[in-house]
C-alpha cells in the first residue's frame, strides 16, 4: 500500500514550519488528526523546519513491516538466489 503525505502548517519558535502527515487510500492522517488539506508556508516558500508526524510515522513503519514479513525473499516461494 502507498501512502500520501500532507504538509501542515506548524508555528515554531524561529518562524513558520511543516508537519509531514502520512494519509490513507481516503485521505485521512494516520495519526487521527483532522487537517485542513492546505500547507501554510511563506511566500519565498521557506521553513525554519520540516518534521515528520511521529505517529503517523509509526503507523506507516508496522505497515511495511507487515508487509515485508510477508513477502517472499525472491517473489517465487521464498527461495533465495544469487
Amino acid at each position: 500500500m502507498m501512502y500520501s503525505m500532507l504538509a501542515e502548517g506548524l508555528a515554531t519558535e524561529n518562524g513558520p514550519g511543516l508537519l509531514w502527515h502520512a494519509l490513507d487510500r481516503d485521505g485521512r492522517s494516520l495519526c487521527g488528526q483532522p487537517l485542513n488539506g492546505k500547507a501554510t508556508g511563506t511566500t519565498e516558500g521557506a521553513m525554519e523546519r520540516e518534521d515528520p508526524c511521529r505517529l503517523s510515522m509509526k503507523h506507516v513503519a508496522a505497515a511495511v513491516g507487515a508487509g515485508l514479513a510477508d513477502t517472499p525473499a525472491d517473489g517465487q516461494g521464498g527461495e533465495r538466489r544469487a
